[in-house]
């Protein structure tokens, strides 16, 4: 299902960033000054503090970027995808909009090698990331991919609209992977355009692996959570089981307790059959066959 697209403003285009205290000087000497070199278009860098009270990005143009720097509203804790959604319902939409991680580095054209691949038909078009990124699959041709990271992507604002961006319920992680499936069964299609590139300082590879870490917690919680929504009851108890037997015992019950208290009495939508070939668990948290892109 497609939709009219009226509104928009194609002369510019958005680039949001979510930052902490911590990326504000990364932010200010690494991505604003190399953005202008990634694409003809105006930029407005829409920023927001996931903290209330913390730090500020000055609001204002610099090296050519127009900087809208947003006070965060709730006290509570918000994540990702609410965060985002924040943003995106806070100033003058343009016709396809960026996702972009605050511990990154946008590389030159990186953004007009998103939009030369971008038709009304496709809903998210994802770049690489440098030198880390997730092992999934696409299609060399037709440059197809199950789900696209929200690392940097760039996201059809009409679909987004139309499907009330992505899911807060997740909080942190999967919840760019939900947004590739909705999209794939709204329709659209997503890609992966390899020469769109940014280099991402991921922390991932790098942090201590004796500790529970926030991204393997809220991972192995959701991935409960995106089994229920897209294949049920049954999907569900697979994953359940799934993490039964892979993770530590104390480590499965704080995840499941989480799940069963906090998520699965606020899930609002679920797609019970709905399948799509691109829509696929073969493992835990694994949504596409793995392998090293070229």
């Amino acid at each position: 299902m497609r939709y009219e697209r009226t509104g928009y403003y194609d002369e510019n285009i958005n680039v949001q960033c979510v930052y902490g205290d911590k990326n504000i000087e990364h932010i200010m000497k690494c991505i604003i000054p190399n953005l202008a070199m990634t694409t003809k278009k105006n930029i407005f860098f829409l920023t927001m503090n996931y903290k209330k009270h913390g730090k500020r990005i000055a609001s204002g143009k610099m090296h050519n970027i127009t900087v809208v720097d947003i006070e965060k509203d709730e006290n509570r804790p918000t994540g990702f995808a609410e965060n985002h959604n924040i943003l995106f319902e806070h100033f003058t939409k343009t016709s396809s909009f960026v996702l972009m991680n605050p511990d990154c580095i946008p590389l030159p054209q990186s953004i007009d090698c998103l939009l030369n691949r971008k038709t009304d038909e496709v809903a998210i078009v994802e770049g690489r990331q440098w030198p880390f990124e997730h092992p999934k699959e696409y299609d060399p041709l037709s440059l197809e991919t199950p789900w696209a990271s929200g690392a940097f992507a760039l996201i059809d604002s009409c679909f987004y609209e139309k499907v009330n961006g992505m899911d807060p319920l997740y909080f942190l992680y999967n919840e760019d992977v939900d947004l590739s499936w909705r999209a794939w069964l709204n329709g659209y299609r997503v890609l992966y355009e390899p020469s769109a590139q940014i280099i991402h300082f991921t922390n991932g590879y790098f942090e201590n692996k004796t500790i529970l870490s926030t991204e393997k917690y809220f991972s192995l919680r959701n991935f409960i959570l995106i089994s229920r929504k897209f294949f049920g009851k049954e999907g569900e108890y697979k994953a359940i089981e799934m993490l039964r037997t892979s993770i530590e015992k104390n480590i499965f019950n704080l995840i499941l307790n989480d799940y069963n208290n906090n998520i699965v009495n606020s899930i609002q939508e679920y797609y019970y059959g709905k399948y799509n070939k691109h829509i696929k668990i073969l493992g835990i948290n694994l949504f596409a066959e793995t392998g090293e892109r070229v």
